[in-house]
């Protein structure tokens, strides 16, 4: 039987990703609880599921249901999906270990960031359109949506990696609550991250796919979109860092030409010091997430018809 097309209604819709996000939180909530109560570890892998999928499936299934002009099929949503959380993360990885150098001080570790966002938005871009050349009409609802679910599995897949890492650090120590708060940080903020950030490149490709059945091109609008987006993407991942650096520099020994992380707090942080990082901190995660979030809206409501010439009709 052939690929069915994906979408649904607008109200359907509405109800479909509603209750997957439901369903998703109680099942997660069960699952910790009887975890927690019981010590059977045979329960955690269902922890680091469901809390690292859910956030992005329930995304994906909202903007699925509002595509309105174009054709994506289940077999090219679901290989987008999972291509990208396995192939896309691993070859991401292996290139920022060999390719990244080690930077030193602010700018030499920001240029490093500014690295790892673009090594991993041209990957997610190369699963992008691996799995596009098998959509017929395309569109820059298509990108975008299909964007979204190749940045949803590799945000899901990533996820699930820092829930064993933070059950792996915290074996002794309530796992559960550690996986638990590791999932609920980065659920809230896996729509203004991976998800945005390769929908505004699946919008930028599409926009120029050349017609009909014609390859993707790099042009200015998507050159020009790719380093956006890793800039978006390079600041997202500094942003903790420069939050204890200027931090430092207000309340503490002044400014240093130093990188920090957690062992760059003198002593144990004064609650006025705790105050100010987490304002920086969040306060750069919000204007980080608004960029793109008004980005995406922008593209979306600027769209382009579809690229593909329609098979010519024959006439009497």
């Amino acid at each position: 039987m052939a690929d069915q097309l994906v979408g649904f209604s607008v109200g359907a819709g509405k109800r479909a990703w509603l209750a997957i996000l439901l369903a998703g939180v109680l099942v997660w909530l069960l699952a910790a609880g009887v975890t927690a109560i019981t010590g059977d570890a045979i329960l955690v892998p269902t922890l680091f599921l469901i809390g690292s999928f859910l956030v992005p499936v329930t995304v994906v299934t909202f903007a699925m249901a509002r595509l309105d002009d174009c054709h994506l099929t289940s077999s090219v949503v679901l290989v987008g999906f999972l291509a990208a959380g396995t192939i896309g993360v691993v070859v991401s990885a292996v290139t920022e270990i060999y390719l990244l150098p080690t930077g030193s001080g602010p700018i030499g570790n920001a240029l490093g960031f500014f690295g790892v966002g673009l090594i991993e938005e041209v990957s997610k871009g190369a699963v992008l359109v691996a799995v596009a050349w098998r959509v017929r009409e395309r569109t820059v609802h298509g990108g975008i949506v299909l964007g979204a679910t190749v940045g949803a599995g590799f945000s899901a897949f990533e996820s699930t990696g820092y829930a064993f890492y933070a059950y792996v650090q915290h074996t002794n120590d309530h796992p559960e609550l550690s996986i638990l708060q590791t999932e609920v940080s980065r659920a809230m903020l896996a729509p203004f991250g991976h998800l945005t950030w390769t929908a505004l490149l699946g919008g930028a490709l599409f926009a120029v796919a050349a017609p009909p059945n014609g390859g993707f091109r790099l042009t200015p609008r998507v050159g020009w979109t790719l380093l956006g987006v890793a800039a978006l993407h390079g600041a997202w991942d500094a942003s903790y860092g420069w939050a204890i650096w200027i931090t430092q520099g207000l309340t503490g020994s002044g400014w240093v030409a130093d990188w920090p992380d957690d062992s760059y707090w003198e002593g144990v942080p004064t609650k006025q010091q705790m105050w100010v990082f987490q304002a920086m901190y969040d306060g750069a995660l919000a204007v980080i997430a608004l960029i793109g979030v008004l980005w995406v809206v922008h593209s979306w409501r600027h769209r382009a018809g579809p690229t593909s010439t329609p098979p010519p009709t024959n006439t009497p």
